[in-house]
């Protein structure tokens, strides 16, 4: 059976699965109504092997996809009293998103008490409930986007695109993923799930340096961020992160998914997650609806109202914004 395996180490996801012989050539096949059929054929040792330090392999394992540029709602997360992954909508986490810094849970060291009284004030018991909703919600809009469009293309494949950060901390690939259409012409062709679900209002932006346009095209995040002049010179040269930042305005003003007055999320995604870890957020902030080259720092993202003004940028990349010239507000050497 496939299956996939994983550990983690610190904050870096190690990805281990069953791997076989690549494929070399192929193999033609007469099938029962005289059609001829190519199925790939695996390679020889000596085919496989490209030189002394590479081999060609195939895999029968699955790998997880965790998408880039977009953060949906949780359907599960470790629980902060079993150690065992658990719906969002159980009474540990009904508790938890009614009182977060309740005695019942650890303290979170560190915790600035201007974010913890911004994350107070999202608290309420029916929180959890409603954020498993929108989980459920997304997952089923993710389904049908694949089902209409293997319908539709009569294909079963997918085409990724990946960016500087190839694994995240549980060994998933980080990817924008497509549905395969390599005889399409690429401005045809269907536009990432990512994208889609963005513009569904069932997913938040989530951009984080430097796996968003215009940084992915650089050859190194040296390169990257010695080109980010300030925000609007990014957005400038950035047209599928204006585009990316049009749709959860258009499902903002729509009152779509998440933005819908009526149901509020409540706390997004990331701030479920840490304080389910009872950790703190670690990323800097650059407010993309502003011409300043300046970082915030990350207990402070709050400050930045709109999801889609917010470009995260990990501890370990904000030096190089240093040494580019931008304001770096905060102690970014007690973080890296």
């Amino acid at each position: 059976m496939a299956r996939t395996i994983f550990k983690i180490g610190g904050e870096t996801g190690f990805l281990a699965a069953r791997f076989q012989k690549g494929f070399f050539g192929a193999r033609v096949l007469t099938t029962s109504d005289g059609e001829e059929e190519r199925l790939p054929k695996r390679g020889s040792v000596r085919q496989i092997v490209s030189d002394g330090d590479t081999v060609n392999v195939s895999s029968d394992a699955n790998f997880p996809i965790r998408f880039l540029g977009i953060d949906t709602p949780e359907s599960s997360l470790i629980s902060p009293d079993t150690g065992r992954f658990t719906a969002t909508d159980t009474e540990i986490f009904q508790r938890l998103l009614a009182d977060p810094f309740g005695a019942e849970f650890d303290a979170i060291e560190g915790l600035d008490p201007a974010l913890q009284a911004y994350l107070h004030g999202k608290a309420a018991p029916e929180v959890a409930a409603v954020h498993k909703a929108y989980a459920e919600a997304a997952e089923d809009a993710l389904e049908a986007f694949i089902l209409d469009d293997q319908a539709a293309l009569g294909i079963e494949e997918f085409f990724l695109a990946f960016a500087y950060d190839a694994l995240d901390g549980f060994g998933r690939l980080l990817a924008y993923l497509h549905p395969n259409q390599p005889d399409t012409p690429r401005a045809e062709r269907l536009p990432s799930y990512n994208a889609r679900l963005l513009e569904t209002g069932l997913a938040a932006p989530y951009f984080i340096f430097p796996n968003v346009d215009p940084f992915r095209a650089r050859g190194s995040p040296v390169e990257a961020a010695a080109m980010a002049e300030n925000p609007r010179n990014i957005l400038d040269k950035a047209p599928s992160l204006r585009a990316a930042r049009s749709a959860v305005q258009e499902a903002r003003a729509a009152g779509r998914g998440v933005f819908d007055p009526a149901k509020p999320l409540g706390f997004e995604a990331f701030e479920f997650r840490f304080l389910a870890r009872r950790s703190l957020p670690s990323r800097w902030i650059m407010d993309l609806s502003c011409d300043a080259a300046r970082l915030i720092p990350p207990q402070r993202y709050f400050e930045i109202e709109n999801l889609e003004d917010r470009l995260f940028v990990p501890p370990e990349f904000v030096p190089l914004f240093a040494a580019a010239g931008w304001d770096i507000e905060g102690d970014v050497m007690a973080m890296v």
